[in-house]
């Protein structure tokens, strides 16, 4: 499978990241003062030791766990997800950037069987689908419960702006695009029960991605074609100068 990076996740993880290096720092300066204070003040010391190791410990938790998500946020785990099920044919094109597509689009995978618009979820525990009905495993009394956002949902929005780009920018009269979920992590466990759009897992990848290859719907001119369609509107996209938005202003009273 090949890969064209087009856009880089905008990041959030500057606040966490900067506030690990904050408790870092915290738990570095209570570690010298908890060793360089004077030994009969030993509630102090303890004090101060406590909030160094709560420092240290906290902040290199956070520091970790800033890196995790960053990394994921590049969807490297995507990217070995199909990359091991999927041969040169397909073209796999991460994060486009496409006028009115919503940003829960993913990737792009185009390839003689169509095209698929991507949505990735990174979610922790056990989850069931039902068609389009999303539960999640409380492992309690509560049994399953419905989860509070809906895949099927989201990744059906994202694959529908895609069809409707497509059909405005490209030659593509009737793109042959579907929509499709992937749980890139090893720590999401799923339970398919016939769920209405294609979900991929690492367990289920290669049957996911055999069944897929039975329909050829694209040739090669068609996959190179919509790629460099979705290249250039992501070039156009990015070179845009970003507007902020103007904060209202306040009419004077009785005006």
């Amino acid at each position: 499978m090949r890969v064209i990076r087009l856009a880089p996740k905008p990041s959030s993880r500057r606040g966490p990241a900067a506030l690990a290096a904050v408790m870092l720092g915290v738990g570095a300066i209570a570690a010298v003062l908890a060793i360089a204070a004077p030994s009969r003040r030993e509630e102090a010391s303890a004090v101060l030791a406590i909030a160094a190791a709560l420092g240290l410990g906290v902040g290199a938790g956070m520091l970790g766990q800033a890196f995790r998500e960053r990394k994921e946020g590049g969807s490297e785990d995507l990217v070995r997800l199909l990359s091991a099920t999927l041969d040169d044919s397909y073209l796999l094109m991460v994060r486009p950037q496409l006028p009115g597509v919503p940003a829960d689009l993913e990737a792009l995978l185009a390839g003689p069987p169509g095209i698929r618009a991507l949505v990735a979820r990174r979610w922790q525990g056990r989850y069931r689908v039902r068609t389009n009905t999303w539960e999640f495993d409380t492992h309690g009394r509560r049994g399953w419960i419905p989860c509070i956002t809906n895949p099927s949902f989201e990744a059906g929005a994202a694959r529908n702006a895609v069809v409707g780009w497509a059909r405005e920018s490209t030659t593509e009269l009737n793109p042959p695009i579907e929509a499709a979920i992937a749980f890139p992590s090893r720590r999401s466990r799923l339970i398919l029960e016939e769920p209405d759009v294609e979900v991929i897992t690492a367990e289920n990848a290669p049957w996911w991605a055999n069944g897929m290859g039975r329909v050829q719907r694209m040739d090669a001119a068609r996959v190179v074609a919509f790629a460099e369609a979705v290249m250039d509107a992501s070039r156009k996209q990015a070179e845009r100068p970003r507007v902020r938005p103007k904060s209202p202003r306040r009419r004077a009273a009785g005006g």
